[in-house]
């Protein structure tokens, strides 16, 4: 058989490992009247087969792809090298490029000879590039009983997240209820996402009267039962954070439905360690407030603006102060707190706004965001660039930042193949065309996201800034006597609310001298009491 010959024809200028002259100008031009048949791709794949069974997977590719590319895709030969190609390509960390491979395999379906194999390959690019929606899409077409049992949890859980992602709740929860116990850590995951479903769907935040009380019940067992996971299998960080986020989930369920006390609870159990603190001690302050318990919510206040966190963004914060302190009718006090405010903020909304609105194309701003997060440029300062970070601290927001990242290693991945085999640089050059196409729409995907998170915080700062002023406002009302009855209402209710500070046997009063120290964060109470009669402060201790 005179294969080398016909290899060198079919490949198109790969001779260099057939030990075969070098490149012609059209490799078709050596046998024009030349028909590769399946025989011969036969011993092709065998030999691709082969030297990816002794890791050799470029080498391997490389036969693969020439047999997709010069056989009748309909050939069996040609199928199973798509796969064999896919697989090699995983091997080599070029996890969208396989992907691209295994597409064709899946839409051919069941019919296809290695369609089952596909799917444990779908699992592994998934873990490798965040779960990105275009691989759990491949995911959702297989049907459950092709599931391998040690991967069902996992495989289950990504579908439900697939279709949490399309907003179809209902497919979702059939798919989380299947997450089983056995796997701790997409056990809980499942769980949490069911009592955020049940949430959205209890409609909590609108007229009471339309409000789901079922659904809120099963919002709130969903984040029990990983509670109750927690507490006997410990170990796990997934299950340790997941468990933290399920307590501020209840922390939040409680405070809108007003059992103040309840919520404090399930807040307090967020721990210091936890990523999800600060802002559970931000919205524990309210609680405090709507409680009448200024001491504690001003000292968690206190926290939150400690230079330990200045690189975190509670705007909202200062809003709160200022509030507490106007009902306590301590007026310059909370005027100061404003002025402050709109001085630190005011500026940075509107440099915010004209930086967000300079760019039209989502991949210009994506690219300008990606200077800006490295950029010691002075012209943005450190609060400028916390807003940012506080703005695109959204879960679905850093899988897209993640997954471009991804995109980029594989696109390293491929100048490095390149420079060890110069050989294969013709068939690492479509894959690179490809990719670089690929990763121009996700960047533009995410610089579309991205921009609108900010022009929402962008909208959020203008609200905040607008009750700090309404704030001010009503300081000169009061001044003039003529505030409205229902603040009347609010002061008279703080007036008559407890303001001692109790220190019991288990703590030591430790007044604040203008230094903070790391262990006392989030202990502070606030000493703080009415002026709307005789009265006066002692500040934070």
């Amino acid at each position: 058989m005179s294969l080398p010959r016909i290899v060198l024809v079919a490949l198109a200028g790969l001779p260099l490992w057939l030990g075969a002259p070098a490149y012609a100008e059209d490799p078709l031009d050596l046998a024009p009247d030349l028909v590769v048949d399946p025989g011969q791709l036969e011993a092709l794949l065998k030999d691709g087969q082969e030297l990816a069974n002794d890791g050799k997977f470029l080498e391997a590719s490389l036969r693969f792809n020439d047999i997709v590319n010069n056989g009748d895709p309909s050939w069996p030969v040609v199928r199973v090298a798509r796969f064999e190609l896919g697989a090699a390509l995983y091997e080599l960390k070029l996890y969208q490029s396989a992907l691209l491979q295994f597409e064709y395999v899946i839409d051919e379906g069941p019919a296809h000879p290695k369609y089952r194999r596909a799917l444990p390959y779908l699992l592994y690019i998934s873990r490798a590039n965040g779960a990105d929606s275009n691989v759990l899409e491949k995911i959702v077409s297989f049907p459950p009983e092709l599931y391998p049992p040690e991967n069902a949890d996992e495989l289950h859980f990504l579908v439900g997240q697939y279709y949490y992602g399309e907003s179809s709740f209902h497919d979702a929860l059939a798919r989380f209820k299947e997450v089983s116990a056995a796997n701790g850590d997409f056990y809980v995951r499942a769980r949490y996402l069911e009592g955020i479903i049940h949430l959205q769907e209890s409609k909590l935040g609108t007229d009471p009267a339309n409000v789901d009380n079922e659904q809120l019940k099963s919002a709130a067992e969903a984040f029990k039962a990983i509670l109750r996971y927690e507490q006997t299998h410990r170990g796990s960080e997934v299950v340790a954070k997941t468990a933290a986020m399920a307590n501020l989930a209840l922390g939040r369920l409680f405070f809108s439905t007003r059992q103040y006390q309840v919520a404090v609870r399930y807040y307090d159990q967020v721990s210091t360690a936890d990523p999800n603190w600060l802002p559970a001690l931000f919205e524990v302050s309210w609680v405090h407030f709507q409680l009448k318990n200024y001491a504690k919510a001003l000292g968690n206040l206190h926290t939150l603006n400690s230079p330990f966190f200045e690189d975190q963004y509670f705007p909202e914060s200062r809003v709160l102060q200022a509030l507490i302190l106007f009902y306590n009718c301590r007026y310059d006090e909370a005027n100061v707190v404003i002025k402050q405010f709109v001085q630190d903020y005011y500026p940075l909304m509107t440099q915010l706004r004209d930086q967000v609105n300079q760019f039209a194309d989502p991949n210009a701003f994506y690219l300008w965001l990606a200077r800006l997060s490295r950029s010691e440029d002075p012209e943005f300062s450190t609060r400028f660039k916390r807003i940012f970070n506080a703005a695109l601290d959204d879960r679905k927001l850093r899988r897209k930042f993640q997954f471009v990242k991804t995109l980029n290693l594989e696109l390293e991945r491929l100048d490095e193949l390149a420079s060890d085999k110069p050989v294969a640089e013709p068939f690492l050059s479509g894959l690179r065309a490809e990719l670089g196409a690929y990763r121009s729409l996700v960047v533009g995907e995410a610089g579309s996201l991205a921009q609108a998170r900010l022009l929402r915080v962008l909208k959020e700062l203008k609200q905040h800034l607008a009750g700090a002023l309404k704030i001010k406002g009503e300081t000169l009302k009061a001044a003039r006597g003529q505030l409205a009855d229902s603040l009347r209402v609010e002061q008279q209710a703080a007036r008559a609310a407890s303001t001692e500070i109790v220190v019991d046997r288990e703590h030591v009063e430790w007044p604040f001298t203008g230094e903070y120290w790391r262990d006392e964060l989030g202990s502070y109470l606030y000493d703080i009491s009415s002026q709307c009669e005789d009265g006066g402060t002692e500040g934070p201790r």
